[in-house]
């Protein structure tokens, strides 16, 4: 199993910006369709597992009252802080999961590009966690590389597979990219067209 406090420490050694989340149109494409298949517009109380360095975070931040960064590696937490320090809404905190997920209900969970780093049984924690994190109308956005990643067990295929079986929530939108998986699982168990009294 890989040391995953030394492999991402080895990652952001090498470079601020690892997986080029600024430059690549993949990289931005993705995070366009994330946000645009949220199925609300604004969320008071939002939490991201994995924020790196917080380019994701940067737009998350605009449609959240309150937003707290959470990533495991210290150089990510620095970077993300330097990136979003004028934005008083955000908080940037160094933490592990599954053992430093907080006690509080979101209502929005983004877990993305972070899940096959975890052992199963770790993940097993995180979908349990899921489970009693969500307020009533919560929502939880999960997106992952479809492609395995040298040195760890878990890939996006199973990650998700795990998710769709174990979470708790219906799901609410399902994307099969041929690069990556973007599911969205929805506390409230009505489509958008029914909340909105579009359908009965």
């Amino acid at each position: 199993m890989t040391d995953v406090s030394a492999y991402f420490a080895q990652i952001y050694a090498d470079s601020s910006d690892p997986w080029q989340y600024e430059k690549r149109w993949y990289e931005v494409r993705k995070r366009a369709i994330c946000l645009s298949l949220l199925p609300y517009p604004h969320f008071a109380k939002a939490i991201e597992l994995g924020c790196s360095n917080g380019v994701f975070s940067e737009q998350l931040a605009q449609r959240c009252d309150y937003l707290r960064c959470v990533d495991g590696q210290l150089e990510a937490v620095k970077l993300a802080s330097e990136r979003l320090h004028n934005q008083a809404h955000v908080q940037v905190v160094q933490g592990l999961i599954p053992q430093d997920l907080p006690s509080e209900r979101f209502d929005l969970i983004v877990v993305s590009e972070i899940l096959y780093y975890l052992a199963p049984d770790a993940l097993t924690e995180v979908i349990a966690w899921l489970n009693t994190a969500l307020t009533d109308n919560g929502v939880v956005l999960a997106c992952h590389w479809r492609y395995p990643i040298d040195g760890f067990q878990l890939t996006g295929e199973t990650v998700h597979d795990c998710l769709q079986q174990q979470l708790h929530y219906p799901q609410q939108s399902h994307v099969i990219d041929q690069d990556f998986l973007l599911t969205i699982w929805q506390a409230n168990h009505q489509s958008l067209a029914k909340q909105e009294n579009l359908v009965e």
